[in-house]
């Protein structure tokens, strides 16, 4: 495996150079492969949104993050955005230069927060030597499942669930894209910290799986279960989480769901595990049945029950939507007849909002947030 060209590696960073420190210490200190550190790309996201003007970090964190990075590759390649993308378009970001702009057919992505064992670029390879036989594998890891015994010995597989230190084709992220097209438009509109959840679940309606479920994780995962696309881990954990701090965790639920307890297999097993095309066509089988079953069964409840709570600011205004956004902002309705028919049913309500809070009379009468 040492004589075999590794394919892109991809980090993604934003905030956290403690935990950026320790992937790329475990990352150098992998076993059975030779690493080419100019193939080592650090997507580094950026402070403030364009989109809010939200600062999301400090200047001084990602100034730490690309040190940490330098100090271990310094001969990689920093991709520094120069304003907050948020996960889903830095994601975006990372995987269209390793197929896009690098031409790669198989690329290898890393979020910060994961420490590897000194085998699982190994484990990673030892699978993409099988995609050959197996066209139809889209994703595949190998940081395995803590909450149930394995035998290191005999490791095998089980399906993938979060994207942590995965490989990715070329030719399921190309299938894919047209799929998440949706949902990119919608990411590329707001901050991911504040992206419209209803809106995106909606998105799902033309879909023949669901999830109400809003995150891009969730949206990749179903997009590869809709293409017939698989995902594989290892059931043996050949890195441990370690993010107890982040846009997703806190360190109660870093507890609450064992990662503390996590730990890696340190050694290399005397046969790595096949993947069999029956084992293949079963995990795809099984994850879109799984999927599209509630689509048919669940979806449509669950969805009426989020919109009980949530809201989609982009659809076309109602004259109600429009008398309860100037009360609220204006302290009064419009003055004339002629504004309703000019915005009812034409404009959205984020638009409408958006109008009003950036005019003159809105932002005098909004005194109380000064």
């Amino acid at each position: 495996m040492a004589d075999t060209a590794l394919p892109p590696i991809v980090i993604f960073a934003f905030n956290r150079p403690e935990y950026l420190e320790r992937l790329c210490r475990s990352l150098k200190a992998q076993q059975g492969v030779a690493l080419d550190p100019r193939n080592i790309h650090l997507m580094q996201d950026g402070a403030v949104s364009p989109c809010s003007g939200m600062r999301f970090a400090e200047d001084e964190a990602i100034a730490a993050n690309i040190a940490a990075f330098q100090a271990e590759f310094p001969q990689g390649k920093v991709h520094a955005a120069p304003r907050n993308l948020g996960i889903a378009l830095n994601l975006h970001r990372g995987e269209s230069l390793a197929f896009e702009r690098l031409g790669a057919e198989v690329g290898y992505f890393f979020e910060e927060d994961l420490e590897l064992g000194p085998h699982y670029l190994a484990m990673l390879e030892a699978i993409r030597a099988q995609l050959p036989e197996h066209p139809r594998l889209g994703y595949f890891a190998a940081y395995g499942n803590h909450r149930q015994a394995a035998d290191p010995a005999k490791p095998g597989f089980i399906p993938l669930e979060h994207h942590w230190g995965f490989g990715l084709t070329r030719n399921c992220w190309r299938a894919m894209q047209p799929w998440l097209a949706p949902f990119h438009a919608i990411w590329n509109e707001t901050d991911y910290q504040a992206r419209p959840h209803l809106r995106l679940v909606e998105c799902y309606l033309d879909k023949a799986v669901a999830s109400a479920q809003s995150s891009q994780d969730v949206a990749k995962t179903m997009a590869a279960a809709d293409l017939g696309f698989g995902r594989v881990n290892t059931d043996v954990c050949y890195a441990r989480y370690i993010g107890k701090q982040g846009q997703s965790f806190r360190e109660a639920n870093f507890q609450r769901h064992g990662f503390d307890a996590m730990d890696y297999a340190t050694q290399w097993p005397a046969e790595p595990p096949r993947l069999t095309a029956a084992l293949l066509d079963g995990l795809i089988a099984a994850k879109r049945a799984h999927h599209a079953r509630f689509r048919a069964e669940r979806f449509g409840s669950e969805l009426e029950a989020m919109r009980q709570r949530l809201f989609n600011p982009d659809r076309p205004a109602t004259r109600q939507d429009v008398m309860d956004l100037w009360r609220l902002l204006m302290d009064r309705l419009p003055d004339d007849e002629g504004y309703y028919e000019r915005n009812v049913g034409k404009s959205t309500v984020r638009h409408i909002r958006t109008s009003l809070l950036r005019g003159r009379e809105a932002r005098c009468k909004s005194f109380f947030m000064k």
